[in-house]
């Protein structure tokens, strides 16, 4: 019936597969199951319209190989340019790598790391120096400025428990003026790491010219507690010999004066610089300010250009495997002309079926009305079993090389 049909649309008028499906629907009454019979007459009808003849096998072969040339050269410039926007990749990504570490260096200062636990130590240490330099300070000042007190020996005392009224306050402001002191040697210190910043050289004199200061003021401290302990021994007969200056260098309160007072102070100092200069307690001026966002804008820039960049190798690399794709299919084509075999156009197959299957529901909607739709949906799905075994099969059919 299927061959009766075709023989009828071929004298009547030039043969389409629309034609072919509503005739084959007229003479099954779109009966679904009989769809299958004229598929097959369908898929017959397609592979007798792929041959050629000699001359056009040797053509086709021929247009077939000069594809694969040009797919091979596309494939080639393709991979080198995948080659190039790898290395764009692993530029950009050097890039904002670097900008992210300059970042670093700019908000830190010197490349500090920001450490929790030494800043906590050196905080604390550094207040406890700052209490015992308060302390030490308004001791010996006391002891310098008021005289060891008659009877005692020792210079060390509670000044608060033994003055008052205006006394009180000299003793607490005497030893603001070494914490001072010791704040102008980190202010210089830090006046340095700019001159660093800048290639300029260190300046120390202003260091250089405060410690020298304090050793000198720590030094006239020392002299006169050691004069004042000195006559209180004097006094009470412990020793016979009056002070007199030589006695300086080998007393030894004029040491521990200069021990517990220069040396610790130094000390501090220096604490006291790495604790204001860390990270933690720094404030962004707007230079610095103005230069972490333009960095933060550069970094953005990367990134999009990166972005970018990746999404080119990706379309790139989805190219290269449809240009295999398409070099390994047509090389499979050729292999089957010059051996016989009729290479199949799946999506031309596909084509042809569909118009088909047009023609068929074309005739169904006309004829069955509101009942077309549920006949309609199971042959298409006998349609599209049928057509997906064949797709899967369609090799195997013709590897004899039949046609």
């Amino acid at each position: 019936m299927e061959e009766k049909i075709l023989e009828q649309i071929e004298e009547k008028e030039r043969f389409t597969y629309h034609a072919y499906g509503f005739k084959s629907a007229q003479h099954a009454k779109s009966m679904p199951q009989a769809v299958i019979n004229f598929l097959a007459s369908v898929y017959e009808r397609f592979i007798e319209e792929q041959k050629l003849d000699a001359k056009g096998i040797k053509s086709r072969i021929e247009k077939l190989k000069a594809e694969v040339l040009q797919s091979k050269a596309k494939k080639n410039e393709t991979q080198a340019e995948i080659t190039t926007y790898e290395g764009l990749k692993q530029e950009k990504s050097k890039q904002i790598e670097d900008l992210e570490l300059e970042r670093i260096d700019i908000k830190n200062g010197d490349g500090e790391t920001g450490d929790t636990i030494p800043f906590v130590i050196g905080t604390f240490i550094t207040i406890l120096l700052t209490f015992y330099l308060f302390t030490f300070y308004s001791s010996s000042g006391y002891a310098a400025l008021y005289g060891v007190k008659e009877g005692k020996i020792s210079w060390i005392s509670n000044p608060f428990a033994e003055i008052s009224g205006g006394s009180i306050a000299i003793v607490i402001l005497f030893p603001v003026i070494f914490l001072g002191l010791g704040f102008l040697i980190h202010d210089a210190l830090e006046k340095n790491k700019k001159l660093v910043a800048q290639n300029k050289p260190k300046k120390f004199l202003t260091i250089g010219l405060l410690l020298f200061i304090t050793l000198i003021a720590d030094a006239f401290i020392g002299y006169k507690i050691s004069q004042g302990v000195h006559n209180n021994e004097f006094n009470a007969a412990l020793t016979e010999e009056q002070w007199h200056f030589n006695m300086i260098f080998s007393d030894i309160n004029f040491y521990i004066v200069l021990l517990l007072g220069f040396v610790v102070y130094v000390i501090w100092g220096f604490l006291l610089n790495f604790v204001l200069s860390h990270p933690f307690v720094k404030t962004e001026n707007e230079k610095i300010k103005i230069l972490l966002e333009n960095i933060d804008k550069k970094i953005e820039e990367r990134r999009a250009e990166l972005t970018e960049i990746i999404a080119k190798i990706n379309s790139r690399s989805n190219l290269l495997m449809t240009l295999d794709d398409e070099i390994s299919g047509k090389q499979n084509d050729i292999i089957g002309y010059e051996n016989g075999v009729i290479p199949v156009n799946i999506p031309s197959l596909r084509a042809a079926v569909g118009e088909f299957m047009g023609g068929w529901g074309a005739y169904t909607h006309g004829f069955f009305g509101p009942k077309a739709n549920d006949m309609l949906k199971e042959t298409e799905q006998i349609k599209e079993d049928w057509l997906e075994n064949k797709i899967l099969n369609i090799k195997t059919e013709y590897s004899s090389g039949k046609f």
